[in-house]
């Protein structure tokens, strides 16, 4: 009997399916969304005022296409990870700006979902502050990070929480050294730490970054073209992951994945109609690959395609030109103004030949003959002119003025940036004087425009009565009224100086601080207020810095700001009558990556120009010895010259090398100067990418005369007068400023 009702039971569900399919379809669903495993989200608690962070939910059963609903609404770039196990996504640090509680949901494409669980977002105690000292790894590691955190509020009973969960500490000088687990790098994401009190309160939180890692090309098949329009097969074979597509030029090709986890794609017959050399990459992640050249020649003979550098100063000594070309052997020989020349090195596409000690100014030649009497085009290269290296005020002499001198009498104590303000006076940031000075080009009448000469942090009309003043000012900017922008390496934020007639008002325009309210500790540091080091974007006193560097103007009024000790770039925008700080490039982590801007990765940025049009922010990425390139359209980032090793050295983009770069200058014909820290050179890089050197080579003294014979110590700063054509350099260790005439 009990079969039968059974039986029955099943043919009436039968039935019911057949005629009524609506039914049917809401019992499909339910059927299908079960219950998913959620075991843990990490982080649970976070600080109020967090930038952006990932949380990751562990459980099981994620497919692909999942998301993570916070309050309801999915988070940005979700993803999945361990066959399922994790799911990850982005909580924008709008979400997290105010103290409450919020659910947290992971949800498949099917409907299927996890329970319900709750991240709390506490307001900090303003008494425990915490700094996290190195930040970043790559994914998949394999390593127990060991970071230090810097605090002096690590208490009995204290603990430091890695993405929400307790972690082994070790108490050292200055703070506690925190594990962080092989287990919570696998994948990259941004990881809070954050330090929990005995008695519950929480300090601010900071983001350890676990990066993407770089796809890595080792070969590219074919690896020569000659000129043609037909399309052809490329296949690019290295170390990648899922998703890695092909670039050539910074056009992007459809890629498939091949055999042996080869990429291959087709190359479209209009890159090859013309002599010329393919930069392939393969970009992963939003992070690219190192170049990989493949030339493309008219023929099977020699060819060259550039000479570098294309400028030598006449009276250098013992110099050679790269011969950038194609299809080279080691018997090859080379030619300069139709006399042979040494052969210094070579290889299949390079070859460095010498230049004769006694070559006179002007174009000369360079030609490539192989054994078989096939000779190659003519390419050419200048001796120029040197130029001369003069000093507009200071004479390496320790000292400070507060109000205006004349300009044998005007003295520095390490100036470090320069701008002109719309008066066509140069600005200087004295920085040891803790000062802002300005100087008449014309006659070197020498100002203090803020600053005592002492450190300290106060601006205008502060609760003790004390003059505004700074603390190791870094960048200078002023926009066409003539206010002033100041970033400071010892506050850590940004201040602005407003003329009004003949006074000032100094006030801090963004950035983090804390008052100080104690009379004996104001005195004591010469200070109202205590800047606070961070890394965070929203509105501007909301928003931390970490040793602020070069600051420029766009020509919508946007300033950007190299945030060197955040190794990224930052943007002051206004939106709806409000001003706000972005990220625009770079992800907090040092390192060198380009691609998408929000990917790519700087080290220590320092110096800042925008291009004339105002479409490219260049960047001085001082650590990574490159000058890099910011399109401020599409947000990418790209290399505009350096990445080789070795000796200083000039030459064609990536054979150029630099040493610390720091200061950045455009000309009215596109020529870019760049100042070098470590060589105390005056480096130019001419719009097709030669880099030359202008002056300098090294010394480290303060010596005045041609360029070749010219001595900077560690210059920094640059500034051109572009309607006379005069460089300025803000020599730092030489206390003075120089000019260069460039034509």
């Amino acid at each position: 009997m009990r079969k039968a009702v059974v039986f029955l039971l099943a043919v009436l569900l039968g039935f019911s399916l057949l005629f009524l399919p609506e039914f049917a379809e809401r019992s499909a669903v339910r059927a299908q969304a079960t219950t998913l495993d959620l075991r843990r989200i990490h982080p649970s608690l976070v600080t109020a005022g967090t930038r952006t962070f990932t949380v990751r939910l562990d459980g099981g059963r994620f497919v692909e296409g999942a998301n993570v609903l916070f309050d309801g609404t999915p988070l940005a770039s979700p993803r999945i990870s361990r066959k399922g196990k994790f799911l990850l996504a982005e909580v924008d640090a709008s979400l997290v700006a105010n103290p409450g509680t919020h659910t947290i949901q992971g949800v498949n494409p099917d409907g299927a979902s996890t329970p319900t669980l709750t991240m709390t977002v506490q307001a900090q105690d303003p008494d425990l502050q915490i700094r996290l000292v190195g930040n970043a790894v790559e994914e998949d590691s394999g390593l127990t990070l060991l970071p230090t955190v810097l605090t002096q509020t690590f208490g009995s009973g204290s603990s430091i929480l890695v993405w929400g969960r307790g972690a082994t500490t070790t108490e050292v000088n200055g703070g506690v050294q925190v594990e962080i687990a092989d287990d919570l790098t696998n994948d990259p994401a941004e990881i809070t730490i954050t330090l929990v009190a005995k008695n519950g309160g929480i300090s601010n939180t900071e983001i350890f970054f676990v990066v993407p890692t770089a796809p890595l090309i080792n070969e590219v098949d074919p690896d020569v073209l000659e000129v043609g329009t037909d399309d052809v097969p490329l296949i690019v074979t290295g170390v990648f992951k899922p998703g890695a597509t092909i670039f050539v030029n910074d056009i992007e090709l459809a890629t498939t994945v091949g055999k042996n986890q080869r990429l291959e794609a087709t190359l479209p017959g209009s890159l090859r109609a013309n002599p010329t050399q393919l930069v392939v990459r393969v970009e992963q992640d939003g992070v690219q690959s190192q170049d990989f050249i493949l030339p493309v020649t008219p023929t099977t003979d020699p060819f060259i395609y550039s000479v570098s550098p294309k400028m030598i100063r006449l009276g250098e000594k013992k110099t050679s030109v790269d011969v950038i070309g194609a299809n080279f052997s080691k018997k090859v020989t080379a030619q300069i103004d139709g006399q042979d020349a040494l052969i210094r090195d070579f290889t299949k596409t390079h070859l460095t030949v010498a230049v004769p000690n006694d070559i006179a100014l002007g174009t000369h030649t360079v030609l490539v003959t192989d054994p078989d009497g096939n000779q190659t085009a003519t390419a050419t290269f200048e001796v120029v002119p040197d130029v001369d290296v003069a000093t507009l005020v200071g004479d390496g002499r320790v000292g400070f003025n507060l109000g205006c001198v004349a300009a044998a009498d005007a003295r520095f104590l390490r100036p470090r940036r320069l701008a002109f303000g719309p008066d066509g006076l140069l600005y200087i940031t004295d920085q040891q004087n803790h000062a802002i000075r300005s100087v008449d080009v014309n006659t070197g009448e020498t100002c203090t425009v803020v600053g005592t000469g002492e450190e300290g942090y106060n601006d205008s009309g502060n609760s003790a009565g004390k003059p505004p003043t700074l603390s190791f000012p870094n960048g200078v900017v002023l926009d066409s009224s003539g206010t002033m922008y100041i970033t400071e390496n010892g506050n850590c934020v940004i201040r602005r100086v407003v003329r009004s007639g003949s006074g000032i008002t100094v006030d801090t325009f963004a950035g983090l601080f804390n008052e100080i309210t104690d009379k004996v500790r104001q005195d004591r540091l010469n200070s109202t207020r205590n800047g606070i080091a961070s890394y965070h974007d929203g509105a501007l006193r909301d928003a931390g810095f970490r040793l602020p560097d070069d600051i420029v103007i766009g020509q919508d009024g946007s300033i950007y700001v190299a945030d060197a000790g955040n190794s990224v770039i930052r943007r002051i925008f206004q939106s709806g009558g409000q001003s706000f700080v972005e990220t625009i490039a770079g992800n907090g982590v040092p390192g060198f990556a380009d691609g998408d801007a929000s990917r790519s990765r700087f080290n220590t940025p320092t110096g800042l120009v925008l291009s004339p049009d105002g479409q490219f922010l260049y960047v001085a990425d001082t650590n990574n010895q490159r000058v890099r390139r910011i399109d401020l359209v599409n947000r990418r980032v790209s290399t505009v010259a350096g990445g080789g090793s070795g000796d200083v050295a000039d030459g064609l983009k990536g054979a150029a090398i630099f040493f610390q770069p720091i200061g950045l200058a455009f000309d009215s014909t596109g020529i870019l100067y760049v100042s070098e820290f470590g060589s105390g050179d005056i480096r130019r890089i001419d719009p097709g990418g030669n880099v030359t050197t202008l002056a300098g080579g090294g010394g480290n003294k303060l010596r005045d005369g041609p360029g070749l014979f010219a001595r900077f110590n560690f210059p920094r700063g640059l500034a051109i007068d572009a309607q006379k054509g005069i460089l300025y350099i803000a020599d730092y260790e030489n206390l003075a400023i120089r000019k260069i005439a460039l034509r």
